[in-house]
């Protein structure tokens, strides 16, 4: 598969993907956040939805963040305030309590131009028992070798699996290689543009 991207070139493989992310328009307020990881996408019942197929999934918001909250059960599990002059900015690493299998969890995230009550909602559910134990082994099968990651994520893309090729392209375990960081660089980059 190496060969196969390396051919292509980066700009034509991330041409040939699906929307990387989905940005999320905060009702009347006309502020949004743009969700690169975890894969979610927009619905009406929240802001996005996104089917987390690792338990701690690593997040990726384009715009810097004042405030994330976590809600299990609509009730606060986790937060984080920053400032104007700091920020919180992702990657960030899961930073609550893992994600079970078929759970629901409520993120809650307010940038910058956000008032105090303005708050994208996205709701995150774990995927099926089998689906993340299947994901855990492949993560392990890994290793540290980027060649392996690079192929498992180009595999996830050439069956349609978005959410699995963006869980191992932003997993705390990737491999820092050349390829690996230019992909996560361009699609955080692409952000919510298309």
């Amino acid at each position: 598969m190496r060969r196969r991207h390396q051919g292509l070139g980066l700009a034509l493989l991330l041409s040939l993907l699906p929307a990387g992310a989905a940005a999320i328009q905060q009702g009347d307020s006309g502020v949004a956040v743009c969700v690169v990881a975890p894969r979610v996408e927009p619905v009406e019942e929240a802001d996005a939805l996104g089917v987390v197929p690792t338990p701690r999934p690593r997040l990726v918001v384009v715009e810097p963040l004042l405030e994330i909250r976590i809600q299990r059960q609509g009730h606060p599990t986790w937060s984080r305030e920053g400032t104007r002059d700091q920020p919180i900015l992702t990657p960030l690493d899961w930073p609550a309590p893992a994600i079970q299998p078929g759970e629901l969890v409520l993120l809650q995230l307010r940038p910058i131009e956000a008032s105090s009550e303005s708050f994208a909602h996205v709701q995150l559910a774990g995927a099926s028992a089998e689906r993340m134990e299947s994901t855990a082994a492949l993560i392990r099968s890994l290793g540290q070798g980027g060649e392996a990651w690079l192929t498992a994520f180009e595999q996830a893309l050439d069956r349609g699996d978005v959410p699995l090729a963006w869980a191992l392209l932003f997993h705390p375990s990737t491999p820092a290689t050349a390829e690996l960081i230019s992909l996560q660089q361009e699609v955080i980059r692409r952000g919510c543009s298309g």
